[in-house]
């Protein structure tokens, strides 16, 4: 009762799907920003086959109906409402792609209905579908996420009022509204799916809505059918189909594919043939492979020895109880992928010597357990799923390696270099002044501590530490000249610079700092007292 079974199409987006939950918090290249248009295009035909599949049930629907109207009328009423809520819930999330095109491409709403990703100039714009799915808010609240989340929540809920009570809980409907779950920023399902996240993402997104939609239509729709089909509906349509593992191959290893006939007799195994066909002619074009069978199905097996979207087809032969042979065509497609990862540094594009850099390392569609990492001159700790704080122990440049155990194998996936780089100089700050400047003597009083920090852009959080300093002013024409061990003046120095004239110099010299990488570094500061 968990509804149709799931095409090799609908596994290879399901798996694609995954992997773009894990994108969305990376700082993604071009490349991968590129590749959500092609998991948006199979999403669109997943969905064409979708509406085509539950076209079909319709029609099964008004043939039963006329076979048998009473017996069929209380569950097609049902099967045209589902149609009519789906149909609805699938036009608002095409008038909120439309908004979000419309928005961020700065086109209007009827130019963006024919636009798609490939033309889109702002793939990586986030700012405008931001603003219009999360708006103003910290939640998403006034934003169109929290409509659409609603209205996804009543169309699942009603969607299970036309299923049977002791049906419900074998019955399992694919639309996900839940919050993230061991979310580190608590955010909940709007802010996870559409803060911060680019527009070619958001459009995929809204895509992989549309299709759980016309899924759940469809899982829905077939459950009532089939309550006024048990036993004595004849169907008069036998189909050939291909169910794949996965869709999405990583190069070097094996595609597989099961090829069969619906409604196919478990005594009779079919012959099947694949290879390079022409699916209008229903010829071959090249002599095809010979598929093994058994319990009716067809074992297809290709080994991949190169990248790119590969189709096949052919045909599958049985013999009719009457004796007559029939043929059915069936043809479908993979996708072979270089093995990848994705590795970012979750601060910036370098590495810092001495400090913890957060990095986030993952491989699309392997699990974290399943990843394995070397960095060359650093040392490295795991901190969470797919999170490391990465620490290099000298300048220059180190290499990311990351494997992956796929299928029982360990295999590179890839690396990537990194610049390390010495922390940036740090400055000296005294009561409010930095470096050079003005010294209030009453922010002096209020704050003799001898500070050092690094610049505001500096994005880590790290403090280099004033060790010692020598503080140098002229009173009545003589030098004076005083030692501190430490950071802090003592309060008869700050008393002695009080007693100078207004416009005095004090100098600060000889700050011996060390930095935050463990790097030493001698500072000097130059004021003019103002009292």
């Amino acid at each position: 009762m968990a509804g149709t079974k799931e095409t090799p199409r609908q596994k290879m987006i399901g798996m694609m799907y995954l992997v773009l939950t894990a994108l969305l918090a990376l700082n993604v290249s071009k490349d991968i920003l590129n590749a959500f248009i092609v998991v948006n295009s199979s999403l669109e035909k997943t969905n064409e086959n979708f509406t085509s599949q539950v076209n079909g049930q319709y029609a099964e629907f008004e043939k039963a109906k006329k076979i048998d109207p009473k017996k069929v009328k209380e569950n097609y009423d049902k099967a045209q409402k589902v149609k009519t809520m789906a149909a609805d819930l699938s036009a608002f999330i095409n008038d909120v792609r439309k908004k979000m095109i419309a928005n961020t491409e700065g086109i209007t709403e009827e130019q963006s209905d024919t636009s798609t990703l490939t033309y889109v100039r702002n793939k990586d714009n986030y700012d405008a579908p931001t603003y219009l799915m999360i708006g103003e808010s910290e939640d998403g609240s006034k934003g169109l996420s929290r409509e659409l989340k609603n209205k996804l929540m009543k169309y699942k809920e009603e969607l299970y009022s036309f299923i049977e009570t002791k049906d419900k809980k074998d019955f399992r409907i694919s639309i996900n509204t839940d919050d993230p779950k061991n979310s580190e920023t608590n955010e909940n399902w709007e802010m996870n799916n559409f803060f911060h996240t680019p527009l070619v993402a958001s459009v995929t997104i809204l895509s992989k809505l549309q299709t759980d939609v016309k899924k759940a239509e469809s899982d829905v729709v077939n459950y009532l059918l089939k309550q006024v089909s048990v036993d004595d509906f004849l169907f008069d349509t036998i189909a050939a189909r291909v169910i794949a593992g996965s869709n999405y191959v990583l190069l070097g290893e094996e595609y597989n594919a099961d090829i069969f006939v619906a409604a196919f007799s478990k005594t009779q195994n079919p012959k099947v043939f694949a290879g390079d066909y022409n699916f209008l002619s229903q010829k071959f074009n090249k002599t095809p492979d010979s598929v093994l069978t058994a319990n009716g199905m067809g074992k297809y097996k290709v080994k991949t020895t190169q990248e790119g979207i590969f189709k096949y087809g052919g045909e599958i032969t049985i013999v009719s109880p009457q004796g007559i042979k029939k043929v059915f065509p069936f043809e479908s497609e993979y996708i072979v992928a270089r093995p990848s990862m994705v590795v970012s540094a979750d601060k910036m594009n370098v590495f810092y010597l001495g400090l913890p850099n957060p990095v986030s390392i993952s491989v699309p569609g392997v699990p974290d357990e399943n990843v394995k990492i070397q960095i060359e001159n650093c040392t490295y700790t795991k901190i969470g799923a797919g999170k490391y704080d990465v620490t290099p122990t000298k300048t220059g440049k180190c290499k990311v390696t990351v494997s992956a155990n796929v299928n029982g194998t360990i295999r590179v996936m890839g690396t990537i270099d990194y610049r390390v780089l010495a922390l940036p100089k740090p400055m000296p700050v005294l009561a409010n002044v930095v470096g050079s400047g003005i010294l209030k003597y009453s922010n002096l009083k209020a704050d003799f501590e001898v500070k050092a920090k690094y610049d505001d852009s500096f994005v880590y959080n790290a403090k280099p530490v004033v060790k010692s300093f020598k503080v140098f002013y002229y009173k009545n024409g003589m030098a004076v000249s005083e030692d501190v061990n430490g950071k802090m003046l003592s309060r008869e120095l700050v008393d002695k610079i009080g007693k100078l004239s207004n416009g005095s110099t004090i100098y600060i010299d000889e700050i011996n700092v060390l930095g935050a990488d463990g790097i030493p570094h001698k500072l000097y500061m130059k004021m003019t007292l103002q009292k």
